[in-house]
């Protein structure tokens, strides 16, 4: 009895406090927010990447077969396609102009291909296919450098005093 006076008073609490959203249609919620169409990556979104990535890169994989014709279960990737979804990849998560792909492709793709295709055998694996669209991307993955990342070089050292051994951040980067 006294649950369900609880729960008519929470039901009457409810219908007195009205829920309201004042966003229009296209989702701004006050004057000056971005819509869907003038918002741009910025740069640092390695999540978003990995799943622009899987999408592609699942699409031009194909499962490897035995001489015989048996599937193994393995997803691989052929050379000629991994050109193609390097340069759909590098067009999706907005590393390159359309017009800029063709030309980036040219200067970089044997390079990182055959740095994965060690065996020249013509294909890698799909579990593979991240790292080597990272290292396609070299320069334009905006993570290199960035600050506190691995490959920062600038903020650590004297910002981040080691207090053992003593000194140890006077001693510059490369004479360890």
């Amino acid at each position: 009895m006294k649950f369900t006076i609880a729960v008519a008073a929470l039901l009457g609490l409810a219908a007195a406090i009205k829920i309201t959203d004042n966003s229009n249609p296209e989702g701004r919620n006050f004057d000056g927010a971005e819509t869907w169409y003038e918002q741009k990556i910025s740069g640092y979104n390695g999540a978003d990447e990995d799943e622009i990535m899987d999408n592609i890169y699942s699409k031009f994989s194909k499962e490897g077969q035995t001489p015989s014709g048996h599937k193994t279960g393995q997803k691989l990737l052929m050379k000629d396609d991994a050109k193609i979804a390097a340069g759909t990849v590098l067009e999706a998560a907005h590393k390159l102009a359309p017009k800029d792909v063709p030309a980036f492709l040219d200067a970089n793709f044997e390079k990182a291909w055959s740095h994965y295709d060690q065996n020249n055998e013509g294909w890698i694996r799909y579990e593979e296919t991240h790292t080597f669209q990272r290292y396609l991307n070299g320069a334009l993955n905006k993570f290199a450098g960035a600050p506190g990342s691995i490959t920062d070089m600038t903020s650590g050292g004297k910002a981040y005093p080691l207090p053992y051994p003593a000194g140890s951040e006077a001693v510059p980067v490369g004479s360890v």
